[in-house]
């Protein structure tokens, strides 16, 4: 399983769940994958697990610096090939319960977080012959739940 052989791959988001699985997929393809993620212990352990072929820093998507710190060290180990745009938050909520703060955050994380980490990698990954960029996102976005709405209805709201 070679297809990424000599590739550098980040992804965000990378420290468990889809995104841990993400970075086993890529690392046992022949990637080299920078993770990033806000969760130190989780995102050093499976850095750890992998060896040479995965580096772990911290990085708060939200953050243009954090991700400079990231396209730094993916430029280190040779250019930049992919990006995955993994880190995300959900916490779900009635849409009165829901306050401008957590909106914010959402807003911040889901959607300011996946346009730095493009416009932050599409200069290294140019000179790096190019690449390919997914962003992953949830079907939520796209429609709206009637479940929310008939929990909230039971609940007298």
């Amino acid at each position: 399983m070679d297809r990424l052989r000599s590739k550098v791959i980040l992804i965000s988001g990378g420290a468990r769940g889809q995104g841990a699985a993400e970075v086993r997929l890529f690392v046992a393809e022949g990637a080299r994958v920078v993770l990033g993620d806000v969760l130190e212990p989780e995102g050093r352990q499976l850095a750890s697990e992998l060896g040479d072929a995965a580096t772990f820093l911290r990085q708060a998507v939200t953050q243009e610096g954090d991700w400079k710190t990231a396209v730094n060290a993916a430029e280190k180990l040779g250019g930049l090939h992919g990006l995955v745009n993994n880190a995300g938050i959900y916490q779900p909520s009635t849409l009165m319960e829901t306050d401008t703060e957590l909106f914010e955050r959402h807003t911040r994380v889901n959607q300011l977080g996946c346009f730095l980490g493009m416009k932050t990698v599409a200069p290294l990954m140019e000179r790096s012959g190019g690449g390919s960029i997914v962003n992953i996102s949830s079907v939520a976005g796209l429609r709206g739940s009637r479940a929310r709405w008939l929990i909230a209805r039971q609940n007298g709201r």
